[in-house]
């Protein structure tokens, strides 16, 4: 009958956002072990920077001359990320199929850990040691990709942030905690394969 359609709608509409939120929590409700290199001969600590739903990895200054100090790069929707379209409508397009990416840069100004944690109170830094080697390497490179689409770049001031369109596409399955591990593997850390989240 007609009056029993809209409560069948209700249960199959019940049913399959029951499904999304089982799905989601599945695929993010677990986290990685980080197990660094083991003792580098010149060591060098980076942090993993966690807050709310965004994780970026926060590489030291290049000497004592860098005004930047600490830089985080982070990933992200970069219509969401960078162009702040935050509306709950836009988390489907964000999670569910791939698209635009955005890689972020935040420069703190801080030079010494102290300095960093000191400015950095709204969010979580998980220390990890790494080769001084390497962490410089991965700052050139990140930096690299950042500079070659600088022409499109996109400032949130209310994040600290400036955005470039990435090569990558974003989504659940490729987000900015899956960035993060590939940029500590680049600096020889073993990270396990449940997902980091």
């Amino acid at each position: 009958t007609d009056s029993a359609q809209p409560g069948r709608r209700r249960r199959r509409w019940l049913a399959i956002t029951a499904a999304f939120v089982l799905l989601v929590w599945l695929l993010t409700g677990r986290t990685s072990t980080i197990t660094p290199p083991p003792a580098p001969a010149d060591p060098v600590r980076v942090f993993v920077l966690q807050e709310a739903m965004h994780t970026g990895l926060v590489l030291p200054p290049r000497d004592a001359a860098d005004a930047d100090g600490y830089v985080e790069f982070g990933f992200g929707d970069w219509s969401w990320y960078a162009l702040g379209n935050e509306a709950w409508y836009h988390a489907f397009a964000t999670v569910l199929w791939p698209t635009q990416g955005g890689l972020g840069r935040r420069t703190f100004g801080a030079h010494d850990e102290t300095e960093l944690h000191r400015r950095v109170t709204w969010a979580g830094l998980l220390p990890i040691t790494v080769s001084a080697a390497k962490a410089p390497d991965l700052r050139a490179r990140l930096q690299a990709e950042f500079d070659a689409r600088l022409a499109e770049a996109v400032t949130r001031t209310d994040l600290g942030f400036r955005f470039v369109p990435s090569a990558s596409s974003y989504w659940l399955p490729n987000n900015c905690a899956d960035a993060v591990t590939d940029w500590l593997r680049a600096l020889d850390c073993h990270v396990s394969e449940a997902l980091f989240r």
